[in-house]
């Protein structure tokens, strides 16, 4: 049972993620802050990384009006950053200023694809949901962070992004 439970907290890192910060980045004022588009791509060893999640951090952590800025790449490695200023205001882009940028992405691991993953996920969930207990073989594994911690880890990831008013904010993340 708990095994399913951090499953489930794997499998929706990038939820968690969002709202964990935005209760904390909630602003008591209708106003948000203007901000500018901001787009770019991802790549890991040389290849398009689908379904990664890319967070900017703001780095002087000043103001609570900066948000929370995250996405998530599609199928070609791409982005478009979208600010959540409390729980009802989503802008695109990101408020002028430098970022801290973190990028994740969670895998099965080994030579599992991630439609045997979830598959095997919606297995254990009708088990578990009709009153079962999951055997060893039933239980899913536990996901991999494919992306190495220099980047994924925000106080190791040396990744930044300056945002600039009035000009194209194109970032293209190359990892190794």
């Amino acid at each position: 049972m708990a095994l399913l439970k951090t499953l489930r907290l794997s499998r929706f890192l990038f939820a968690f993620l969002f709202l964990s910060v935005t209760v904390g980045c909630s602003s008591n004022t209708p106003d948000t802050p203007e901000t500018v588009p901001v787009s770019g791509t991802v790549s890991y060893q040389g290849k398009p990384l689908p379904g990664a999640s890319v967070i900017f951090l703001d780095s002087s952590a000043a103001s609570p009006q900066t948000g929370t800025l995250n996405t998530i790449t599609d199928d070609s490695g791409q982005f478009e950053l979208k600010s959540y200023f409390g729980a009802r205001t989503v802008k695109n882009g990101a408020v002028p200023g430098t970022y801290k940028v973190t990028i994740l992405k969670m895998v099965p691991p080994g030579e599992m694809t991630e439609d045997e993953y979830e598959a095997k996920v919606a297995e254990a969930d009708k088990i578990v949901s009709g009153g079962g207990v999951l055997s060893q073989e039933q239980t899913p594994p536990e996901l991999k962070q494919l992306i190495p911690r220099k980047y994924s880890d925000a106080s190791l990831s040396q990744l930044e992004a300056k945002v600039m008013p009035d000009q194209e904010n194109e970032f293209q993340f190359d990892l190794k």
